[in-house]
């Protein structure tokens, strides 16, 4: 059975990681390459051109002394010691003086150079003990058919020449090695936080919602997507909640009336004497109550997933306020409440004009189904110094007690001193979704606080400045 490789060598970080290395030693082999041929280079035209003053040197006797003068030159530099390496040739080839025993054996170049191994004694040391050196040198022809060749000893610069190419080689396999082992280190780094992460999706997935990926506080990429993935379960997991609470409340709230309606048509199918007619009417009424209800839960959904969502209008809020106001005035005397309204001019906002007067005529709603006989109910407009546009609706009922104005603008939650009035739970919930929508905000505050039966609400709902 094959051995699976470590996880954290799959990681792209270690793939990166090795590629960047990878370019380095290869930036470095270039780099350093390129510093050993202009090496070699130099080191060969120096030489090259050393000998060839030698050379110059010795055409320079020929022609003020001849060739003996050639001759005395060669053997007076052979046996003082020098550096350089001669062979004076006669025309038959034979070999004249110098300290080499004859010509390289290597093919010379286009201009005459080339490279060859010599044997020459250390100083001392027994003729078994010859030393193999590389030199370098050009045959030069000489008046007469003679000829000389100068060669100078490179054993050492090619020494140290060839000490550079090793450094160089072995400073590009450091290179890499060092990229190697960074990339071992940070991908295994990595690939542990991502473990981490792809945990806790799995405990997700498996239905644990309560997981929580670990955070290093370090701000970088990955303890920002673990912020983040942080931040999408807890949405998550709200959302479920919310789901879970608005199956519960739609069980609970709808089951009555569904329950009514059964039995209303079910003693009017069998009892004849029954008003069939009315059972109908009733059945029917009770029927549209249940379509508002599902009506306001797909308005909601549709608000909060931006299915409608478009480029919003500017509209006036002056009309909508007079209009309402116009709407609501009759029906607060009807039943028994004051009503006022204060609108102020030249206010704008931008958005859809039916879901903000929808919005405003549930918080109107809400204020005339409870307030009391006797109270009061003001609508206001008003412009905020910000530029903000603000709709308020305040009324003298029992208003909400503080620590439950987040919870009444969920789906279906009614507070126990509304279960007796007429309604759902779902119009604060719609017009949350419809400031959302319009990035507005609802605020609800305690009302003026004067009468007897509470101290009222406030509710407002404020738009944004518009661009």
């Amino acid at each position: 059975m094959a051995r699976r490789l470590p996880a954290f060598l799959n990681t792209t970080a270690f793939r990166v990681t090795l590629l960047s290395a990878a370019l380095l030693a290869l930036s470095s082999l270039v780099i350093l390459t390129f510093v050993y041929f202009a090496s070699v280079g130099a080191s060969l035209r120096r030489t090259d051109a050393t000998v060839e003053e030698e050379i110059a040197v010795i055409e320079n006797r020929v022609r003020n002394g001849g060739i003996d003068a050639v001759n005395r030159y060669i053997l007076q530099r052979s046996v003082g010691g020098s550096d350089f390496l001669y062979l004076l040739v006669h025309p038959t080839g034979r070999r004249v003086s110098g300290n080499l025993s004859g010509l390289p054996e290597q093919e010379a170049d286009e201009e005459g150079r080339l490279e060859f191994s010599y044997r020459r004694p250390p100083a001392g040391e027994e003729e078994s003990e010859k030393d193999e050196r590389l030199a370098r040198g050009r045959l030069a022809p000489l008046p007469g058919g003679y000829a000389v060749f100068v060669g100078l000893d490179v054993e050492d610069e090619d020494r140290l020449v060839g000490g550079l190419l090793r450094a160089v080689l072995a400073a590009s396999a450091l290179a890499l090695a060092l990229g190697i082992a960074s990339g071992i280190f940070i991908s295994r780094r990595f690939a542990r936080r991502l473990d981490a992460i792809n945990s806790v999706a799995r405990h997700v997935r498996a239905g644990d919602l309560r997981q929580r990926t670990p955070r290093t506080m370090t701000g970088d990429e990955l303890d920002e997507l673990s912020a983040n993935f942080n931040a999408m379960l807890d949405r998550i997991e709200e959302l479920m909640h919310r789901m879970k609470n608005v199956g519960d409340s739609i069980a609970h709230d709808l089951r009555s009336p569904l329950t009514r309606m059964r039995n209303r048509l079910d003693e009017a199918l069998r009892d004849e004497g029954t008003d069939r007619e009315a059972t109908v009417a009733q059945a029917i009424s009770d029927a549209d109550e249940l379509l508002r209800v599902f009506n306001a839960i797909l308005s909601i959904s549709r608000l909060e997933s931006g299915d409608r969502r478009q480029k919003l209008e500017a509209i006036d809020p002056q009309a909508i306020a007079e209009d309402l106001a116009e709407l609501y005035d009759p029906v607060c005397e009807d039943a028994g409440i004051s009503f006022s309204s204060e609108i102020a001019e030249g206010c704008h906002i931008e958005g859809e004009r039916d879901l903000v007067s929808q919005a405003i005529a549930n918080l109107l709603d809400n204020a005339v189904k409870y307030t009391p006989a006797g109270g009061a109910i003001a609508l206001r407009l008003r412009c905020r110094a910000n530029g903000e546009v603000e709709f308020s609706v305040t009324d003298t009922g029992p208003g909400i007690p503080g620590a439950d104005r987040i919870r009444v603008i969920q789906r279906f939650v009614r507070l126990d001193n509304s279960r007796s009035k007429p309604g759902s739970g779902l119009g604060l919930s719609l017009v949350k979704a419809i400031a959302e929508y319009h990035g507005a905000r609802l605020e609800l505050d305690d009302g003026p606080g004067t009468g007897p039966h509470g101290p009222g609400l406030r509710a407002a709902l404020v738009f944004p400045a518009p661009n």
